[in-house]
Parts: structure tokens; C-alpha cells; sequence
């Protein structure tokens, strides 16, 4: 006991004379002030929390911004890190491969009771999509797939439940449809898959309805707001009619006092603009994704975005989701190519005029029985973006929109040790993000089986 008293002593005169000794030389002392201040991480000890491993990654490319840089990296509590570990249990040879971000789907409904959920999670690891967002889900529905995700070796998912809608807007028609199949009852439309609201009264009662669900976000519909004096009365629309534009504005102000975002499906390039002015977080959709509705066909120029509502979207900060994929798929055979090169050309104009402006793209499909992948080779044969540029919406606007409060989407200290390894650089070669030879996901490595045969999913919306 003596000798540690005597140890105490020593070490507090040792603290004295440093002290004194760095008084005298304020010089020196800015100096060392100011490493602290640039290696935070290396002025405090790397603590590691009990039952994880420590796993150092060799020879591996890292991509840091638009270029690949040959790095050591760490992973420590499921982190990523620069520095050189305390200790490593595990060290992995990545013999040269090309690590990315993993991607994400910022738009799709598939993940839900009624699908085939383990195949559906196999699928999206396997395509080295870890990230979805689903904007508008039953939320009995979510409680029942929660078990199933958002943990380290399944995808994470953020979930908006029912969607702010006019009455007899979309999406009421698939609530129809699925109480027709047999698979929903009328107790999943109002007030559950979505709230039907027609005056400012009825947002603010069923505001608190909504909330009790714990949103992750707000999903609202603008469908064709130009004409919603003409639509929201009359039965042929059905489906095909939104909000009243005028109501918009109050669903944002009472989202972002609760601290969620507002995500907003839109049709024309009316309701882009309108989405717009109120403020919303998100625009679900391009302009003329599914250009002819049910009712009445539309000319093109009704869905083209003007170089102001560009400029105003970037200033604002709002991401825009593209769910453009569709496109390829219309005129399979050949037998309308003038309608297929007019839609493409209406994506290219409305890609290059967002690019223009700098506006914030991420990547989502609305595809239920796919994922972003094939949405992310659509955009590639636009030409609009050169593969790094395409690769970060992929990886980081894609992430960063689904889970806003994350550190994901990139590759840097301190953030979630989440990414994939490339036999083939994605920067030459798009098509190489499907060449993945490694998955891992907040520090663990994930294992990926063959897809049984008969596992695309058949069912839902």
C-alpha cells in the first residue's frame, strides 16, 4: 500500500513539472493543443466493448470520394478506423478488391408480411443493398416483419406507415384490390395503410392517430394538383388524385415540428414545383415515370422540370428519388420504339437538368418484385452520370435519405463498418457492383446463400 501511495506521489510531481514545463512554452503548448484538436481519435484510448471482434482489412482499395485509395483499415464496436488497433483478433486479406458503400433502395413496398421476407432479405444482401425505405406500409404489417431486420446480419429498413392522401386518392385503389384478393380487410384503409384528409380539421385529427403508429417518417400523395378542383369529385379519378395542394404545407410545418422528414409522391411536374413551395423533405418519383395514367393521356410537357424548380430543390436541399426503372421495361418487344425513345429522352432531359443544378439524387425502383439494381443499370444507359458520379448516389444520397441520422453512406472514420468488396472497379466498369465477393455489415460478415428456385416474390401490391 505504501509503495502505491508513494507511486501517486511520484506521477502527481511528474504532472506538476509537465505542466510547468508547458507554461513556459506557449509555443509548444499550441502545438499540442492543436494535434488534439486534428487526431481526436489518437488522444483518446480505443476502447473496445466486450463480445466484439477486432478486424483489420489488408490490401484493400477504399473508395474516398471518386478514387480508390489503398488503405489499412480497422474495425473497432462495428466502426470503421484509420488508425492502427490496441490489438487485432482477425485479420482479412481483401487481396486487392474495391471497397464501396453498401447501396440502397429509397423507394420500394416489399418488405412486408405478405411477401416471401426471407428470400426478399437473401436478395437484397446478396445485391449488396442494405439500406430500403418503404414510404407507406400497414403498420401491423411492419410489426410483423420487425424481428426479421435492423440488425447486423439482415437489411435495416425505415417505414412510413399510412400515407397523407385526398379522399378516394391512391392509394386507396390498392387497399380495394387487396380486400377484393382476400388479403386485407376494410379495417387496413383509413387510418391505417392511409389518412384521408380533405381540410385543414381533418389533418389535425387525424395527426395524433398517425403518430401513435411511430412513423419514421411522413409519406403524403400529389397526383396531377394542377387539377384538383376537377379530380377530387369525380369517380372516374379514383386512384388517380392526391392531397389538396393547399394542405401540403400544413403536414410539413406539423412533420418537422415533430422531428420527422416529409416524403411526397408526385406525378407532373406541377406537383414537383408544389412539393416544392411546401417544403418537403423528399420527391418520391420523377415527373412522368408512369407518364399515361388510366383516365386521360398527358403530353410530355407536362412532365418536364424547368431549370427554376432545379435551382429551387438543390437551394432547399430536397432529394429526389428516381424510380425511373419502369421504363425499360415498357415496349418489350419492339413493337412502339418511338414511345420508348420519347420516354428516355423525357428522363435524360429531366436527370440532366437536375444534375445541372446539383440536386440530390437517390436511387429507388417502386418495383415489388425487384430492387434498385436494375434501376441503377436504367440510369447508367441514360449517360446522363459517369460512374463515380452515379456510384456515390447509389451508395451515399441513397443511404444518407433513408436514415438522415446515420454516419452510413461513406467510408470514413468513425462511421458504420458497413461495406462491400469488388472483384472489378465500379469507377471503369458499372456493371462490376454486382461483382461482389464480400459483404459486411456494422462489423460482421455476412454469409450469402444460393436463392432457392420459385423465391421472386409473387404477392402484395
Amino acid at each position: 500500500m505504501k509503495d502505491g501511495k508513494e507511486k501517486v506521489k511520484y506521477s502527481a510531481k511528474k504532472m506538476k513539472k509537465w505542466i510547468a514545463f508547458l507554461r513556459s512554452r506557449p509555443a509548444l503548448r499550441f502545438v499540442i493543443l492543436f494535434l488534439i484538436l486534428l487526431y481526436p481519435d489518437r488522444a483518446r484510448p480505443q476502447i473496445v466493448e466486450p463480445g466484439n471482434l477486432v478486424l483489420e482489412f489488408t490490401n484493400g482499395r477504399w473508395l474516398d470520394g471518386n478514387v480508390f485509395r489503398e488503405k489499412t483499415v480497422y474495425v473497432l464496436n462495428g466502426l470503421i478506423s484509420f488508425h492502427h488497433a490496441p490489438h487485432v483478433d482477425r485479420v482479412i486479406d481483401l487481396s486487392g478488391g474495391f471497397v464501396v458503400p453498401p447501396f440502397g433502395e429509397a423507394h420500394n413496398h416489399n418488405v412486408e408480411p405478405l411477401n416471401k421476407i426471407d428470400a426478399l432479405i437473401e436478395r437484397y444482401l446478396q445485391h449488396g443493398i442494405f439500406y430500403i425505405k418503404n414510404p407507406n406500409n400497414l403498420p401491423n404489417g411492419r410489426k410483423q416483419v420487425v424481428s426479421k431486420i435492423n440488425r447486423p446480419d439482415s437489411i435495416d429498413v425505415a417505414f412510413s406507415n399510412g400515407g397523407f392522401t385526398g379522399i378516394g386518392g391512391h392509394p386507396a385503389e390498392i387497399v380495394q384490390r387487396n380486400i377484393a384478393r382476400g388479403i386485407w380487410t376494410e379495417s387496413d384503409g383509413d387510418g391505417a395503410f392511409y389518412y384521408a384528409v380533405n381540410s385543414r380539421a381533418e389533418v389535425e385529427g387525424k395527426w395524433v392517430q398517425f403518430l401513435v403508429t411511430k412513423p419514421d417518417f411522413v409519406k403524403t400523395y400529389l397526383l396531377y394538383s394542377e387539377e384538383y378542383e376537377r379530380r377530387k369529385d369525380d369517380p372516374k379519378y379514383f386512384g388517380w388524385r392526391g392531397l389538396d395542394p393547399d394542405l401540403l404545407q400544413l403536414i410539413v410545418a406539423k412533420a418537422h415540428a415533430a422531428n420527422l422528414r416529409v416524403s411526397t409522391h408526385i406525378e407532373s411536374a406541377a406537383d414537383f414545383h408544389t412539393a416544392l413551395l411546401a417544403g418537403v423533405d423528399e420527391i418520391n418519383h420523377m415527373p412522368g415515370f408512369r407518364y399515361r395514367d388510366d383516365v386521360k393521356p398527358h403530353p410530355l410537357s407536362e412532365f418536364e422540370i424547368t431549370d427554376s424548380d432545379a435551382k429551387r430543390a438543390a437551394s432547399q436541399g430536397t432529394v429526389v428519388v428516381t424510380t425511373l426503372g419502369g421504363t425499360a421495361k415498357v415496349d418489350p418487344q419492339g413493337k412502339d420504339a418511338a414511345l420508348r425513345e420519347r420516354w428516355d429522352e423525357l428522363n435524360r432531359q429531366n436527370l440532366s437538368v437536375l444534375k445541372r443544378h446539383h440536386v440530390k439524387l437517390a436511387l429507388g425502383s417502386d418495383s415489388y418484385r425487384e430492387d434498385s439494381v436494375p434501376e441503377s443499370a436504367y440510369i447508367d444507359s441514360l449517360h446522363v452520370f459517369d460512374p463515380p458520379s452515379l456510384l456515390n448516389i447509389w451508395c451515399k444520397t441513397s443511404a444518407r435519405t433513408i436514415f438522415p441520422l446515420r454516419r452510413v453512406g461513406e467510408l470514413r472514420e468513425g462511421y458504420e463498418a458497413s461495406f462491400l468488396v469488388l472483384s472489378a472497379d465500379p469507377l471503369h466498369d458499372f456493371g462490376a457492383t454486382q461483382k461482389i465477393r464480400l459483404r459486411v455489415k456494422q462489423g460482421h460478415i455476412i454469409e450469402i446463400h444460393d436463392l432457392p428456385p420459385g423465391s421472386a416474390t409473387k404477392s402484395g401490391n
